[in-house]
């Protein structure tokens, strides 16, 4: 869906959607962090348990979430004339940042587990086949939270609450991994116990790269990036199409939070009055806040055309 199909909620009820996706991701990280730890310590599954780690910054990182889309609620004011969107985009970046510690810690666990069994024999337990189970379990669950994530992310254009639905696909992936290493590691026993580490330091790799993507993304909003080229381009058509405004120039555009910022300049003829002037301007504000939502900030300033301009004609 193309941005300019969005359907943009009030902000209560975008607020409602969000928490009531966040809340159900806290229930099932905690049960799923419980289970996957008890299934992993039990079973002897170090990826398992790597896999339960991630599910325990999920939980915590739900309640970054929760707070940053609390805060971001607050209504302008003297100091924030702007608002304080860019608190979603902050909590975005913590589920990054967490999300990347958690990773260099499993790959840290992983690789120690690897090099003692190669340098000094110290092979690991061989998992329990539940391992693999619990494994399965975690990758449709956490799937379906994806799904269901991100969908309402989209619609409402959360960051915080995209960030967080990547969470929960970074944490189906991981275990895929889990699942392929417990699976091996306890049919085949032996050297192939190995497997489990391997995937557990896979596990941490992925944790990485997806924290990278959000970090990235998150910092390039905060340091205030303009929006897409096809977003910018779409300003420009609805402008061109309104009668009487010309030459639109000099536009900057941003997102505070979900709240889109657009500065415009364009011209009119030199005879138009300022009632006139005044008019069209409203008329370009209401063709893009209908294009980018009610609640966009939209700053415009009118110019004369240049250069040798035929004289207006009015009709009556």
């Amino acid at each position: 869906m193309s941005f300019c199909q969005n359907k943009y909620y009030d902000m209560d009820e975008r607020a409602s959607r969000a928490n009531r996706v966040t809340w159900l991701s806290v229930v099932v990280n905690a049960v799923l962090m419980v289970v996957k730890l008890l299934v992993g310590i039990l079973g002897y599954s170090s990826a398992l348990v790597a896999d339960a780690l991630h599910s325990a910054s999920d939980f915590a990182t739900d309640f970054a979430v929760l707070i940053g889309m609390r805060l971001a609620r607050r209504p302008q004011d003297s100091d924030h004339p702007y608002g304080h969107g860019k608190y979603e985009t902050l909590a975005a970046v913590v589920v990054g940042v967490s999300l990347a510690a958690v990773g260099m810690a499993i790959a840290f666990h992983a690789g120690h587990t690897i090099i003692d069994a190669v340098w000094f024999d110290k092979i690991p337990a061989r998992p329990a086949l539940i391992a693999l189970w619990a494994a399965i379990v975690s990758i449709v669950v956490k799937e379906g939270l994806y799904q269901l994530t991100v969908r309402v992310a989209r619609t409402t254009n959360n960051d915080a609450l995209l960030a967080n639905a990547w969470h929960h696909r970074s944490d189906a992936l991981s275990s895929v991994g889990t699942a392929v290493g417990a699976g091996v590691s306890a049919v085949l026993g032996g050297k192939w116990v190995l497997f489990d580490a391997v995937a557990a330091a896979f596990v941490g790799v992925i944790l990485l790269k997806v924290a990278w993507d959000i970090v990235r993304d998150s910092l390039d909003k905060l340091m205030e990036q303009g929006m897409t080229f096809e977003e910018t381009q779409h300003i420009y058509s609805l402008v061109h199409a309104i009668p009487g405004v010309s030459e639109p120039h000099h536009l900057r555009s941003r997102r505070v939070g979900t709240v889109a910022v657009i500065e415009l300049h364009f011209r009119v003829h030199p005879e138009m009055t300022v009632r006139e002037s005044h008019e069209l301007a409203c008329q370009v504000e209401h063709q893009l806040r209908t294009a980018f939502g009610i609640d966009a900030i939209i700053t415009v300033h009118v110019e004369p055309l240049k250069g040798n301009v035929a004289p207006r004609v009015i009709t009556e």
